[in-house]
């Protein structure tokens, strides 16, 4: 309030701010005071302001320690999909591989147990090896009659089909590298038992399946001088 406002004028005579006295009738008194006459206030807007104020902190206690009554929350205008859920998605995520007919997982399984014959021949590389196991692979892959797994192995008998004696070691490496990314998505997604586990090397940044329970330690197939330098990445 600058000295020019008029005062209240309602008891306060001689203003040490020097305000003007209020001539005006139609002035709403009870709507300027002078910093001194707080008791000035209209009664009905202190205890106004005091509920409002009141009011507003009791919401914030609330809304911090968690005390509201949700069961008059309307939950169909809510847009849970937004929502974080905690531990329901873990679990969620943490779900279980899909099941597999006895069938369907004995051909599977013959297949995983034709690429330990595979990840094993690049230890003592030998080329011919190398492809006589891939070519063993490949036939194994071919047994699977499930349509859903053969869509998945599908590009993993092409790369298959590339490794060959005549090629060096880094393209073969390269070929089974991407025969083990689809083998890695098919223990990941089925059911096929707890001894193949996905594995993988961030120095040559390569992934394959290995057989756990016969091989406790880490098997890099890719890194010759370094046969045990990996992780293994998944539990089954």
């Amino acid at each position: 309030m600058s000295a020019l406002d008029e005062c209240c004028n309602s008891g306060c005579k001689d203003c040490p701010w020097g305000y003007k006295e209020n001539k005006n009738d139609n002035f709403k008194k009870e709507n300027i005071m002078c910093p001194k006459c707080e008791g000035k206030i209209s009664i009905k807007k202190s205890i106004t302001a005091l509920t409002i104020v009141f009011v507003a902190v009791w919401s914030l206690d609330s809304f911090a320690s968690g005390n509201m009554d949700h069961s008059k929350m309307d939950h169909s205008k809510m847009d849970h999909s937004k929502m974080k859920h905690g531990k329901m998605d873990k679990m969620s995520k943490k779900g279980g591989r899909k099941s597999l007919s006895e069938g369907t997982k004995k051909s599977v399984v013959n297949a995983l147990e034709a690429n330990e014959e595979l990840h094993n021949s690049f230890f003592k590389y030998d080329g011919k090896k190398v492809e006589a196991a891939a070519k063993k692979l490949k036939k194994a892959i071919d047994g699977i009659e499930d349509s859903e797994v053969s869509k998945l192995l599908k590009f993993s008998k092409a790369k298959l089909g590339q490794i060959k004696a005549s090629n060096s070691r880094d393209d073969n490496n390269q070929n089974y590298h991407l025969v083990s990314m689809a083998l890695i998505h098919v223990v990941n997604t089925y059911d096929v038992g707890e001894k193949y586990n996905a594995y993988s090397c961030p120095m040559v940044k390569k992934k394959w399946v290995q057989n756990s329970k016969k091989m406790a330690k880490v098997h890099n197939p890719y890194a010759p001088n370094m046969p045990h330098c990996g992780s293994k990445d998944t539990n089954h």
